[in-house]
C-alpha cells in the first residue's frame, strides 16, 4: 500500500509540475468551474477552443492551489470552488474569452471564476467585456484604417489644390480664347 501512495504523490507533483509549466509558457489562462456539465459538453468546448488555438484542462483543487502557490498567483487560490478547470489561451485572449463565453451562455452550470492575463487577475466581468471584443484582426484592421485616414485625407487635399489650379488655366484660356 505504500508503494501505491509513493507513486500517487510522484503523479500529483508531476500534475503540478505539468500545470505550473504551462502557466509560465502560456500566462494567459481563463479559471472556470465545470459542475454540472457533461464529459460530451467539455468535448464540444474543447473542440471550439481548438480552433481559437487554445486547450482546456479539467484540475483537482488540491493540485491546482498548489500551483498557484508555486507560480506566485495566491489570488487565484480564493477562485477555486467545486470542479475547476483551466482553458490555456494561444496568441489571441479574446479568442479564447470568447470561445468560454459562448459556452457559459449555452451552458448555466459552466461559470467563469475569471482569468489571468499577463501575469494580472481579471474578474469575470472582464473577461465578458473581452469576450464583447471584436476579432483581432477587425482591431487591426480598425487601427490601419485609422492611421491610413489622414494620408488619405491629405491626397484627396491635394489633389483638389491641383484640380482647381487646372480649371483656373481653362478658364484663362477659354476667357483669352473668347477676347481674340
Amino acid at each position: 500500500m505504500a508503494k501505491q501512495e509513493k507513486y500517487a504523490k510522484l503523479c500529483k507533483e508531476k500534475m503540478a509540475e505539468e500545470i505550473a509549466s504551462r502557466i509560465v509558457e502560456h500566462p494567459n489562462f481563463v479559471i472556470t468551474t465545470f459542475m454540472g456539465s457533461s464529459t460530451a459538453d467539455l468535448e464540444v468546448l474543447r473542440k471550439s477552443l481548438k480552433r481559437a488555438s487554445s486547450s482546456y484542462f479539467v484540475v483537482k483543487n488540491s493540485t491546482l492551489k498548489a500551483v498557484f502557490d508555486k507560480v506566485k498567483l495566491p489570488d487565484e487560490s480564493a477562485k477555486i470552488d467545486g470542479g475547476m478547470g483551466l482553458s490555456f489561451s494561444g496568441d489571441d485572449i479574446i479568442a479564447t474569452c470568447k470561445a468560454l463565453q459562448s459556452f457559459a451562455n449555452t451552458h448555466d452550470k459552466f461559470k467563469i471564476k475569471g482569468a489571468v492575463v499577463d501575469g494580472k487577475s481579471i474578474p469575470p466581468d472582464r473577461v465578458k467585456m473581452l469576450a464583447s471584443l471584436p476579432s483581432r484582426e477587425v482591431l487591426l484592421a480598425r487601427a490601419f484604417a485609422g492611421m491610413k485616414s489622414p494620408i488619405t485625407g491629405f491626397v484627396n487635399v491635394l489633389s483638389g489644390v491641383i484640380r482647381k489650379f487646372v480649371y483656373v488655366l481653362d478658364a484663362v484660356k477659354t476667357s483669352k480664347q473668347n477676347t481674340a
